[in-house]
């Protein structure tokens, strides 16, 4: 959709005189509204779209009452009946491509709130506008004629304690109408809370305004709208200048909330905002002063986790914004500081329960104490924390098969993974046939009940390449009173020796399992690599297996899986992820069938989708072509690799007899 300027709408405040008395007086804002909205009229706004209201010093009335004639604005000052009128009933009555807001003049934060002051206010009567309180119903059905909006602020960001104002300021709200799901607002802010916004009465001007005009009037290519990411970076910029020089000590902050879709939705802002606030209405810092202290007393406690930059990446996987991923902090206290610039909190408390659950048992509990206490007061779903615990508490049992090469039988060493813990639990002195080994799986699976556990522990079989075919997920386990095939209980992967024992290798599996890791939230056709023949003496697209990272090797073999070619060059890429049917499958369309296992799935869910198509293919009223049947599927996490891959005594507990 193309945006014009005719179909802008504009309402621009500037209050300079306060009944509250002439100690409040500023003289900047009232020259600001003027020029501001004359930038608008020379973009091509029409004035009859422009509101604006000011109450200006005695010494500034003619100028604004000779600019508003000559250009004819719609006009009024800034009291709280004029400016709630025009927002309270004229905007929610009106219509524009784009609603840009500019105010000039006083304000406040209050109970984490930023309040900006009526011209009639006074001291028993501090009547203010609750900007927190209108952006959120900017943002609701109530505006819903005015789908994209610009909303600049140049007020202070004094808290009302530093002021000394005792009692509770009045509000009166605005109507809230239902969440609208097509809304785009970015405002941008002179100060972040606890900070001035300056103002220069000799140049008639507030530093934020000037700096905004004079940055919107080098955007002007011709295009409209401002590019509103560009103003607030070149803004934040000189801002930056101006501080290195000590001319100002003002952050301005910024929220920007898209909702094109259920998933596109976003609020993330940046500054300094002081530590006794959180703002997190505004674009603030996220937690009470109280609540971050007893915070970092826990991490300061705590191990820093080896792969902190991971544990950050997941947490902010839904931040649309790449702003909030450019500058990754590298200490646990500034990753902390950083999500608490997000208004969103989930991310923050998503990021907490990650490193819970990568630290050690007394940091888990303090963890969990706080997030218990603190996540229901930012109306975060401690169900969805605890969910996510389970999912990253998950048990993983890593078992090496060996064939004995002295007779038949199985040598087991088996490890438990369980979050950030790991033993050993199995090593066998003897080879075991497959009964014992059954057997042994489900002894470790002790306490496991799949119709009650809604996280089932993942079986993962650490084998030679040419033990990848056995159908190990078919070993019947005693789980929960009564046997069944282990892959029809919980999710059963393969992965390959060979490549775990060599460094270098290992290296690379690395970077490729990363890779999967930062692309696997969805279906992402791009990341698989089709093979459905193999030519023999046809070389391979090395470029092809380095982009992708999961190898659906859809062709009919009659060879096992060390002679097969496809399986050797995905492995050599360091492919992490490949998925394929047994030979015995016979000559069934394996690309289709492949196609329904991963079609619209994503691929970190790849264990548990194979987990449910093989319980699918087990059910009597299954076709003998189900795709879950000898359905093979590789799933190789660097991070489970045990310390030692060779074979030693038992040493820890749990060993076999």
């Amino acid at each position: 959709m193309t945006l014009l300027p005719s179909g802008t709408r504009a309402v621009v405040v500037g209050v300079e005189r306060y009944d509250i008395g002439s100690r409040w007086g500023l003289d900047g804002p009232a020259a600001d509204a003027c020029r501001f909205a004359g930038w608008l009229t020379s973009c091509g706004v029409l004035a009859e779209n422009i509101t604006l209201l000011v109450s200006p010093l005695a010494s500034n009335a003619d100028h604004v009452r000779e600019h508003t004639q000559r250009h004819g604005y719609r006009s009024g000052v800034a009291d709280q009946v004029t400016v709630r009128d025009v927002f309270a009933r004229t905007l929610p009555a009106t219509a524009s491509d784009l609603l840009i807001i500019h105010w000039g003049g006083h304000g406040v934060i209050e109970h984490d709130e930023q309040r900006l002051i009526y011209a009639d206010a006074t001291t028993q009567d501090k009547c203010n506008l609750n900007l927190t309180q209108l952006l959120r119903c900017l943002r609701t059905s109530t505006y819903a004629r005015h789908p994209r909006q610009l909303v600049l602020v140049d007020a202070c960001s004094n808290l009302v304690e530093d002021l000394g104002w005792v009692g509770v300021m009045p509000r009166q709200d605005f109507a809230e109408g239902r969440t609208d799901p097509r809304r785009d607002q970015y405002a941008l802010l002179a100060a972040s809370p606890g900070e001035r916004a300056v103002n220069d009465d000799a140049a008639k001007t507030g530093l934020f305004s000037r700096t905004v005009l004079e940055v919107l009037g080098n955007l002007g290519d011709g295009t409209w709208p401002p590019d509103a990411g560009r103003l607030q970076s070149e803004v934040s910029g000189r801002f930056e200048f101006l501080r290195e020089q000590g001319r100002t000590e003002q952050v301005p902050s910024r929220l920007w909330y898209r909702s094109r879709s259920t998933q596109d939705e976003l609020i993330f802002a940046a500054g300094s905002p002081a530590a006794r606030t959180s703002a997190r209405a505004i674009g603030a810092l996220l937690l009470t002063h109280g609540e971050f202290q007893r915070l970092k007393k826990i991490i300061d406690g705590a191990s820093a986790p080896a792969r902190l930059r991971d544990l950050y990446r997941e947490a902010t996987r839904d931040v649309v914004s790449a702003s909030a991923l450019l500058h990754q902090p590298d200490d646990l206290t500034s990753t902390v500081v950083a999500l608490r610039n997000l208004v969103r909190p989930a991310p923050l408390f998503r990021f907490l329960v990650r490193f819970a659950a990568s630290s050690d048992t007394v940091t888990q509990h303090r963890l969990w104490e706080w997030i218990n206490e603190t996540a229901p007061r930012w109306e975060v779903d401690l169900e969805e924390l605890r969910a996510l615990d389970a999912e990253l508490s998950r048990t993983y049992m890593v078992l090496r098969l060996q064939p004995d090469l002295l007779g038949e039988g199985l040598l087991v060493t088996g490890w438990s993974f369980e979050g950030c813990d790991s033993r050993q639990v199995v090593c066998a002195d003897e080879p075991w046939a497959a009964g014992r080994l059954a057997s042994e799986v489900g002894r470790l699976l002790e306490g496991f009940d799949p119709g009650l556990d809604a996280v089932p522990p993942v079986i993962e079989f650490l084998v030679h390449m040419p033990m990848l075919d056995d159908q190990l997920e078919l070993l019947s386990v005693p789980i929960a009173g009564r046997r069944q095939a282990i892959g029809t209980a919980c999710p059963v992967v393969m992965r390959p020796l060979e490549r775990l024992t060599d460094p270098a290798r290992v290296q690379v599996l690395q970077a490729r399992w990363r890779e999967l890791t930062k692309r696997g939230d969805t279906y992402d056709d791009s990341a698989i690599h089709w093979v459905e023949c193999i030519l023999p003496g046809t070389p391979a697209n090395a470029e092809t297996w380095q982009t992708r990272v999961c190898a659906a090797l859809a062709y009919s073999r009659s060879h096992g899986p060390h002679e097969d070619p496809g399986l050797q060059e995905a492995l050599a890429a360091g492919m992490p992820v490949a998925l394929w049917h047994r030979p015995s499958r016979g000559d069934a369309n394996r690309r289709e069938a492949l196609e329904r296992v991963l079609r619209n799935r994503q691929l970190r869910d790849l264990p548990d989708v194979v987990l449910g198509q093989r319980i699918a293919a087990h059910h009597p009223s299954a076709n003998a072509d189900h795709p879950g049947r000898d359905l093979v599927l590789l799933w190789d996490d660097p991070d489970r690799l045990p310390a030692e891959l060779q074979w030693h005594p038992p040493a820890l507990e749990g060993a076999a007899l």
